[in-house]
């Protein structure tokens, strides 16, 4: 299995590795998730999806707190459009049950034509990424 791995969770508070069996590329979030952090993720992430052309991103946030505003939540559909190689992704993300501010970056990627859904459990997630290769 080839696998491509940014951050190391002593250093960073994410990790992004690609997973070339699933053909998936899995993040996960430790501690507070603020929009510089956000902004140093998907920095980091765009050379991932140059050098793999992957197009499933599975993002899990279970140990993640979320300290941005509703204002800032609202501006995440349009940084995924910034790159024709992010706005090409089908996301999933992982949080923990009543974990706020995922439901309404969900309803408002959809608004945006973009392919996101939120999961309180992995499997259900996986399941959702890779329906549509039956």
């Amino acid at each position: 299995m080839l696998q491509i791995l940014i951050g190391d969770r002593h250093l960073l508070p994410f990790e992004i590795q690609y997973d070339a069996d699933m053909d998936c590329i899995v993040s996960t979030f430790i501690g507070e998730v603020t929009m510089t952090l956000i902004k140093e993720y998907i920095a980091a992430l765009l050379p991932i999806l140059e050098k793999t052309g992957c197009e499933r991103l599975l993002s899990d946030s279970r140990t993640a707190e979320l300290q941005v505003s509703s204002m800032d939540i609202m501006k995440f559909p349009k940084m995924t459009e910034a790159s024709p190689l992010t706005s090409k992704l089908k996301r999933a993300a992982i949080a923990s049950p009543g974990t706020s501010g995922y439901e309404m970056y969900q309803v408002l990627s959809e608004i945006q034509g973009q392919r996101e859904q939120v999961f309180a459990r992995r499997e259900d997630a996986l399941k959702w990424l890779f329906e549509d290769e039956d």
